[in-house]
């Protein structure tokens, strides 16, 4: 069996190229400070990233997770272009009043184009090219792609660069009570999002944290945002402690009683916005001419919903929040990988045996983890270096086959990153509580 091998991983650690610049204060982020020195993420350009392949296994799982409870609603997925004609923004309004955070660019023949930061004019344009009956609604497109925004001050690594990766969702209902049905459980679905991910938060009863939100560019009637409490957070949230409430203070900065129980209990916290919904109402549907044919036989304008997940975001600031200054803490379900997997180091006495037992421990493992698995084969360097890599690296499990596999009978060393401790275990029982937790985590 091929095995995934850490040796093999492209995973540059090397100080930056002199090209790179970075401003005094541009490093703040201990997520960005993170995932460049260990390799995950490199940075291109201000505000512009590569994401390496240990990062974009993280990213991929993010999309799993994304994927399986859009399908549970009913959610279509497709791809929209990034490169769109300025002439939609146009109809709606937007192009004059966002210039300043848009990518312009014109073709050889000069007809003007711009990178979407986000889709209403291009999906509501897709809708009006077919015509649709109430029959075939609620329709709910989504996409997951790249998106530009010309940040004044581009910061934080991944959580706010110029170029990302976004999911966006799009509704169209016949009318606003069958479109708040439809918001409703598409925020219950990103509920379910966040709360697979597993980052915790300030406390368990903000596990998730839903704030009412500003409209602001998107425009619409009704908007909630998805935050995760962080010191280095662009939003403030003003949250009530007995009911769990919460609002953005650009909506009320005097906010002094809860408006949901009345209680003055309330905090302000400082907060990376990961996701923002919107009720749009009829408003992108009439500046973009899309109708439907409802039951009466008259075409009328769809009633519409914007839904947005910052996908390379939350990565980035999963990591921000649940990390130390020196080793990364992934949720368990966005970890790179699950298990890491450090043989002995070559040359040793053990190495004969710690090669024999690494096959089928590995085959063991598979049966229950599947594909994520690594197996730090660096042998020429100690278990002790490696050890410290894998801990830094924020492997839920990490297992050494080292001195401990000679004895009788042979015993496994298993760390948890969680408690971060260590363990010896025979066979047999090591497997049996990676059965455990892995039964654990997907329930």
């Amino acid at each position: 069996m091929k095995m995934n091998s850490l040796k093999n991983i492209f995973r540059p650690t090397m100080p930056m190229s002199k090209n790179i610049l970075f401003k005094p204060d541009e490093l703040i982020s201990n997520s960005q400070k993170l995932m460049l020195e260990l390799g995950l993420i490199r940075q291109s350009a201000n505000g512009l990233y590569h994401l390496l392949p240990l990062a974009q296994r993280s990213l991929d799982k993010l999309i799993c997770i994304i994927n399986k409870n859009m399908m549970d609603i009913g959610a279509q997925k497709i791809s929209m272009p990034v490169l769109i004609q300025s002439s939609l923004w146009k109809k709606s309004g937007r192009l004059s009043k966002n210039m300043e955070d848009l990518y312009i660019v014109k073709d050889r023949k000069n007809k003007e184009f711009l990178l979407s930061p986000t889709h209403e004019e291009v999906v509501t344009n897709l809708f009006s090219s077919d015509p649709k009956t109430y029959k075939q609604l609620p329709l709910m497109l989504y996409q997951i792609g790249t998106k530009f925004r010309d940040e004044i001050r581009p910061k934080l690594g991944i959580i706010r660069s110029r170029e990302f990766l976004m999911k966006d969702l799009y509704s169209f209902d016949k009318d606003e009570v069958n479109a708040v049905d439809t918001y409703n459980k598409i925020c219950q679905a990103y509920e379910n999002i966040f709360k697979q991910i597993g980052v915790k938060f300030i406390k368990d009863v903000f596990n998730l944290t839903i704030v009412e939100g500003s409209s602001g560019m998107m425009g619409g009637s009704q908007s909630h945002e998805f935050h995760y409490p962080s010191e280095v957070g662009d939003d403030t949230l003003l949250l009530c402690n007995n009911c769990g409430f919460g609002m953005n203070k650009e909506v009320s900065s005097d906010l002094i009683k809860c408006l949901k129980c009345s209680s003055t209990n309330i905090e302000c916290t400082k907060a990376i916005e990961v996701g923002h919904t919107f009720l749009l109402g009829t408003f992108y549907s009439k500046a973009l001419s899309a109708k439907y044919l409802d039951s009466d036989g008259t075409s009328k304008p769809p009633y519409m919903g914007s839904y947005g997940l910052g996908v390379s975001r939350i990565i980035g600031a999963s990591v921000e929040c649940l990390s130390t200054q020196e080793i990364i803490q992934w949720p368990k379900s966005l970890s790179p990988f699950t298990v890491c997997i450090i043989p002995a180091k070559e040359g040793s006495i053990e190495e004969r045996i710690s090669e024999n037992n690494l096959f089928t421990l590995y085959n063991n493992l598979t049966e229950i983890f599947g594909e994520d698995i690594v197996v730090d084969d660096r042998t020429h360097m100690t278990i002790g270096k490696r050890f410290i890599e894998a801990k830094k690296l924020g492997f839920p499990f990490v297992i050494i086959v080292g001195k401990k596999v000679t004895e009788s009978p042979s015993l496994y060393e298993l760390y948890k990153s969680s408690t971060k401790k260590s363990e010896h275990f025979e066979f047999g029982s090591l497997i049996d509580i990676l059965k455990k937790q892995c039964n654990q985590q997907n329930t």
